[in-house]
């Protein structure tokens, strides 16, 4: 128990430490992008007056709750808040070391270990609590939090918290019982599906590249698409699955319409 508790002391102490040095930098360290939108995948960057994915604002993700759709949906949001710079996550997820992520697997989809504060929480109350008093600090740059129930009221305190710092919020939605989120209307700039496909084709079935179904199902500006990608690279960047690359994608929508790919 004496072990446990001074593993913990030191654990706060470490970060309360980087935290007071980020600070000192002015959050050079924990911004790495000084812009409106944060470009991730051509099509859909095209689609936004910030020729990227809104910043300073909230955004939505969900999965059908399978352990491959959480994994995917995980390296969504991975590959999006490492573009950004210092990441706090928030999640019931644990093991017996603490928040239940793997690093190597961060590594590959962009978002570096040294970037990722974690805070584990019990409930989904606990998790949007922790979020918000997250986004209040501008030192960060991306707050993520895990939940399976977001309501229009915690999503406009979201929102309206984003705005105020500047701190782009993400919401991961993957349900417990492996079914579709509800999608009522909640308070955010764009709100995604990520479903899992067949492996790219590779002359070693087991190495072809990972493949989602990436949905943009509404947004601010009145946008929705629908894209067949593969999954990030290293730098946190989408693409086009290899068909859809090799022509068979539509042109973007106008504003209001939905555009279809793969």
């Amino acid at each position: 128990m004496a072990m446990e508790m001074a593993h913990k002391i030191n654990a706060f102490t470490a970060l309360r430490q980087r935290i007071q040095r980020l600070e000192r930098l002015g959050g050079a360290e924990g911004r790495a992008l000084d812009r409106k939108g944060v470009p991730f995948l051509a099509p859909v960057d095209r689609l936004w007056p910030e020729q990227g994915l809104p910043l300073g604002c909230l955004h939505e993700a969900g999965s059908d709750g399978s352990l491959a759709g959480t994994a995917a949906l995980t390296a969504f949001a991975a590959a999006l808040a490492g573009r950004l710079g210092t990441v706090l996550w928030c999640s019931k997820r644990t093991d017996s070391h603490g928040a239940g992520f793997y690093g190597p697997g961060l590594v590959q989809v962009g978002l570096k270990p040294a970037q990722l504060l974690a805070v584990t929480a019990p409930a989904d109350t606990a998790i949007l609590g922790a979020m918000e008093e997250g986004l209040r600090h501008p030192i960060l740059a991306c707050v993520v939090g895990e939940v399976e129930r977001l309501d229009l009221t915690a999503s406009r305190r979201l929102q309206l918290a984003a705005e105020k710092s500047g701190v782009t919020a993400l919401v991961l939605r993957a349900p417990l019982r492996r079914k579709r989120v509800e999608t009522g209307p909640i308070a955010a700039a764009s709100r995604w599906r990520v479903t899992v496909l067949p492996a790219a084709p590779h002359v070693i079935a087991e190495a072809g590249r990972a493949r989602w179904r990436l949905e943009l199902l509404s947004s601010r500006n009145g946008a929705t698409g629908e894209w067949i990608v593969e999954a990030p690279d290293a730098q946190g960047y989408l693409r086009l699955s290899a068909p859809v690359g090799d022509g068979f994608a539509k042109a973007p929508a106008a504003p209001g319409q939905r555009l279809a790919a793969g």
